[in-house]
């Protein structure tokens, strides 16, 4: 699991410096490592979240493209299919955010990376740190899913 990890710590890492943000550097090298065949229109879709939202900075790129491929694997295209399981991994998505970086706002982040790196808007250890708590919570989906707590499934209403 840690070698997967890694390969997806140094291909975000690459894609950052070729150029692309955080949400695209991370849906690429995550997707790449995880064998998670994804077309050019997904890749293009995550553009839009860079920088917590085109700019915004709220929600960190890394997360929402981690959104992003939880969805992929685990999404619906059925409205009847429970929720229970991409919720609760997008759940522990935004947990281990806040625990391993303390936060998972753009806001929060970019001034953090640029203490670290001197510079404005190299958000390396984001990308990076974001990388591998994506790529980790991936490969552990399965068990995470498998032994989910009652308490976080869904149940429909009678």
């Amino acid at each position: 699991m840690e070698e997967k990890v890694r390969a997806a710590v140094e291909k975000c890492e690459g894609y950052r410096l070729m150029g692309y943000h955080c949400s695209e550097a991370t849906i690429r090298a995550c997707s790449e490592v995880l064998n998670f065949t994804l077309s050019e229109e997904t890749l293009r879709i995550s553009s839009g979240f860079r920088g917590g939202g085109g700019g915004f900075l709220d929600r960190c790129g890394v997360v929402e493209a981690g959104m992003m491929l939880i969805s992929y694997r685990y999404g619906r295209t059925d409205p009847t299919v429970d929720v229970s399981g991409y919720s609760y991994l997008i759940r522990i998505l935004h947990e281990r955010f806040i625990k391993e970086m303390g936060s998972f706002d753009c806001r929060v982040l970019r001034p953090f990376a640029y203490y670290l790196s001197g510079e404005a808007q190299n958000c390396s250890h984001v990308y990076q740190k974001g990388a591998a708590i994506v790529a980790r919570l991936l490969l552990e989906a399965d068990q995470l899913i498998e032994a989910m707590p009652e308490s976080e499934r869904y149940r429909k209403k009678a």
